[in-house]
């Protein structure tokens, strides 16, 4: 419970034992949250992510030993470095999504379903800006040889197309509040 964002969820428990001594304990009082997949959809929705980011970091490291024009320029370079951030976010919330069917407390579904929703949107956009980057650059201000650019092009392309098809199969996937008997 690190994060300020979910500590309403949470209730601080003070027991007292027969020599008066205090113990405290936190207990979860928040909201249970179910999500659409069963347990072979979930490690099937893990795996992917981890394929996925894999294959993505894979394509970004190697661009980043490409010696283009185009990769020198800095509208191209920003978001191909920008890209890295959200990167981050999506293994560490891919590795701790969990791979059993059960209740899920509110935390456990920001840090890990809806994070994965997110980085996926934001490395898609840092792609997708390092790709229209790429082309404007090959359209107006390359007078040089574009094979290496056309090879930064498609690299690109293709890490841009998987995080946006990931975002929108991570989308598909619903999370609803679980009813508890008082509400019902």
């Amino acid at each position: 419970m690190s994060r300020k964002k979910y500590i309403n969820a949470y209730e601080t428990v003070y027991e007292y034992d027969d020599k008066g001594r205090e113990k405290r304990s936190i207990e979860y009082r928040g909201d249970y949250f179910e999500v659409s997949l069963d347990e072979q959809g979930l490690r099937r929705y893990k795996c992917m992510h981890i394929i996925v980011f894999s294959v993505i970091f894979a394509i970004q490291v190697a661009l980043g030993f490409m010696n283009n024009p185009g990769s020198r320029v800095l509208y191209v370079t920003i978001p191909y470095i920008a890209v890295f951030f959200p990167l981050l976010y999506w293994i560490i919330a891919a590795i701790r999504m969990p791979v059993r069917k059960r209740l899920f407390r509110l935390d456990v579904v920001g840090t890990t379903f809806n994070r994965v929703k997110l980085v996926t949107l934001l490395a898609a956009i840092f792609l997708g800006v390092a790709v229209i980057g790429i082309i404007v650059f090959m359209l107006f201000f390359s007078e040089v040889d574009k094979r290496d650019d056309l090879s930064f092009l498609l690299g690109e392309g293709i890490a841009f197309g998987l995080a946006l098809i990931t975002h929108i199969r991570s989308k598909k996937v619903l999370i609803l509040k679980h009813k508890t008997e008082q509400e019902a």
